[in-house]
């Protein structure tokens, strides 16, 4: 959270206020239609008051509900007769911190922003979360980049950089323990250019005898020692037929 926060930085400046005389079903209404809880009560522009919808409900339910001629008419209510004391006041200089510890300690779940005695915005607990929460991390980042950096493979499954560079290492690690894989990998990598580079046969130029890796031209199969017989590039099961 930025310490240089300000309720003046996250405060709504237009709020729902209601005034003591207004109708109590009215404001009842208000509540419902704009899916809110809670209204501040002003007069003229001070706050005097709040009217929570638990508040509301429960006297119109109280006068509805009594049935007796003696009893209120829920039509005659207005909102100071069953008002609650004001929201907890600030100022819009204030800090956010400052909102947060008046919103827990006070239990309350909206604060009014009050200058020069006139509510002018009103915070609430979840403003207050949301400007305290972080936006971005370099951890998140950095997660990012990592992801970004792999290629797809044929599942859609992502193998990043660092993955492919172990498995290289472990390749390399398992032709230095057999030394006959070693060897065989190095004439590989000697004779891959002749054979792709052009379209040039690997074999070409090799003496009746020679041995080098390529496709047996007899049984098609892919060995690292074919050796020329008959004019043709052969593995050594097909020489001996």
């Amino acid at each position: 959270m930025r310490t240089d926060t300000t309720v003046r930085d996250v405060m709504h400046r237009e709020f729902l206020g209601v005034s003591e005389s207004d109708s109590l079903p009215e404001a009842a209404a208000l509540l419902v239609d704009e899916e809110t809880n809670c209204l501040v009560v002003v007069r003229g522009g001070e706050p005097v008051g709040r009217l929570e919808s638990r508040d509301a409900l429960d006297a119109l339910l109280d006068a509805t509900g009594d049935g007796s001629d003696d009893g209120p008419d829920p039509a005659d209510l207005t909102v100071g007769d069953v008002m609650g004391p004001p929201l907890p006041a600030v100022a819009p200089d204030d800090s956010l911190a400052a909102v947060e510890e008046r919103l827990v300690s006070e239990g309350a779940d909206r604060v009014v922003a009050v200058d020069d005695g006139e509510a002018v915005g009103v915070v609430t607990d979840g403003d207050a979360l949301a400007a305290g929460a972080p936006r971005t991390g370099a951890g998140a980042e950095g997660f990012g980049e990592e992801a970004a950096a792999g290629e797809p493979r044929p599942n859609e499954t992502v193998l990043s950089t660092a993955a492919a560079a172990d498995s290289d290492a472990e390749r390399g690690a398992e032709a230095t323990m057999d030394p006959e894989a070693a060897e065989r990998a190095a004439a590989a990598s000697r004779n891959e250019p002749a054979g792709t580079d052009g379209g040039a046969d690997s074999t070409a130029g090799a003496p009746s005898g020679a041995s080098t890796q390529g496709v047996c031209e007899n049984c098609g199969a892919l060995v690292p020692d074919l050796v020329t017989a008959n004019g043709q590039a052969v593995c050594p099961n097909c020489r001996e037929i």
